[in-house]
């Protein structure tokens, strides 16, 4: 289950091409005291992406091979609970309405700042559990739009 707060020991799964970013978004992870995973390509992370292993997948969307708007809707698909997030540096045109339509959490224009990526992730964490909450009490009600 996914906590109300970034805490330690949360897990999170970096799918990104760019060696230097992959390893900076880990070094953040790990400084906060997450169980980080980190993936190259969608292939890499096909397998270890399958059911509720993570709390978290941020993932690029230009990837080798398959884009990352289709790794986060097969997470999305496959556990409902995961906070998504796509970043990209590419201006792609209708891409952030189609990954609101996709149900992912986030949409994250690069370059971003350590301090902007925590605190959008804990906006993002609290509407989560909110939304994880209302649905469990029978009153689902989607406050905001969840996106960075």
């Amino acid at each position: 289950m996914v906590q109300s707060r970034l805490g330690k020991g949360m897990r999170v799964a970096i799918v990104e091409d760019d060696p230097l970013l992959r390893e900076s978004l880990a070094l953040f992870f790990r400084a906060r005291g997450w169980v980080v995973e980190t993936y190259g390509s969608a292939e890499d992370s096909a397998r270890a992406l399958e059911g509720a292993r993570f709390d978290m997948v941020i993932c690029n969307f230009p990837l080798p091979g398959e884009d990352g708007l289709s790794v986060l809707r097969r997470v999305r698909e496959e556990c409902g609970n995961v906070v998504t997030v796509l970043m990209t540096a590419h201006a792609v045109e209708g891409l952030e309405e189609e990954t609101m339509r996709t149900g992912v959490d986030g949409f994250l224009p690069k370059p971003f700042s350590t301090k902007e990526l925590e605190g959008t992730l804990k906006r993002m964490f609290e509407r989560r559990t909110e939304r994880t909450a209302a649905s469990s009490s029978g009153s689902e009600k989607r406050t905001g739009s969840g996106y960075l």
